[in-house]
């Protein structure tokens, strides 16, 4: 026989012959709701029915006490009067088995849930990963890169890099002012620096005063100790130039092609 607990709609399996003839008041195992459980038509008769009647009002009084020690409680009767206490077991199997259902749902619940939690770490890890390769080959290659696609040497100088389509930076370490022979004289030290990963070719160097409005008010030309630099390494300059210009307000450095710079040296010269 199967009980439907009439709350909670948990349900038990016990013997036909558990109930008995007159039927009986069982309490849930569950939420603890009582209910009586008649017995089957066919087993009672119609002139027991005044009795049966007497048997429920006196079960209901009565307290409720366990029949199946966890599942189904009835009154006035204790277990050993219950001769098979099998179905009582099945009712414990069915409920332990809806639990161990339940946990099993909750354990594949939770493995799904960590695949996607390591599915989406994965997706952001090899993004991140490949992000970053990029960065580092953009860093590496820069000056080749700027060399064929000269318009992103903006962009390396707004992160604070050096690029340059040649391969070849320079910058100006220290000017000071001195005399010689009476004539003014200012004394410039500067740096070449190869930030490409293959030996490059170095030019002449262009140095130019600039005023206020940026134009090239004075410029000169200073050929670099060696013609060739290896990568990551640097190459110091040092040279003067007399009676600096008044209105001069910044110093450029350039590289300029060799013909440019015997063209400015000749002008020098005269």
């Amino acid at each position: 026989m199967i009980l439907t607990c009439p709350e909670c709609a948990t349900r038990f399996k016990i013997a036909d012959d558990a109930i008995g003839a007159n039927g009986r008041t069982v309490r849930c195992s569950q939420c603890s709701a009582t209910w009586f459980v008649a017995a089957e038509p066919d087993v009672l008769a119609l002139d027991e029915a005044e009795e049966v009647t007497e048997i429920r009002e006196e079960i209901i009084r009565d307290p409720v006490e366990n029949i199946g020690g966890k599942h189904a409680t009835d009154t006035g009767a204790d277990l050993d009067e219950i001769d098979d206490t099998r179905p009582h077991d099945d009712v414990g199997k069915n409920v332990a088995d809806v639990g161990a259902h339940a946990l099993i749902r909750e354990q594949a619940d939770r493995k799904k849930a960590r695949r996607r939690i390591f599915g989406v770490g994965m997706i952001w890890l090899v993004t991140l990963a490949i992000l970053a390769l990029f960065a580092l080959l953009a860093y590496v290659f820069r000056a080749p890169i700027v060399e064929k696609f000269p318009g992103t040497a903006p962009i390396y100088q707004a992160f604070g890099l050096e690029a340059n389509a040649g391969g070849l930076t320079i910058s100006i370490d220290k000017t000071s002012y001195g005399n010689n022979e009476g004539v003014p004289v200012l004394f410039v030290n500067g740096k070449v620096k190869n930030i490409d990963r293959k030996t490059r070719d170095v030019k002449m160097i262009k140095l130019s005063f600039k005023n206020e409005a940026g134009e090239v008010i004075a410029s000169w030309v200073v050929e670099p100790a060696q013609s060739r630099l290896k990568p990551g390494k640097t190459l110091d300059f040092a040279t003067q130039y007399p009676n600096p210009p008044i209105d001069a307000v910044k110093l450029a450095p350039n590289f300029v092609k060799e013909t440019d710079a015997r063209s400015e040296a000749t002008k020098l010269s005269q």
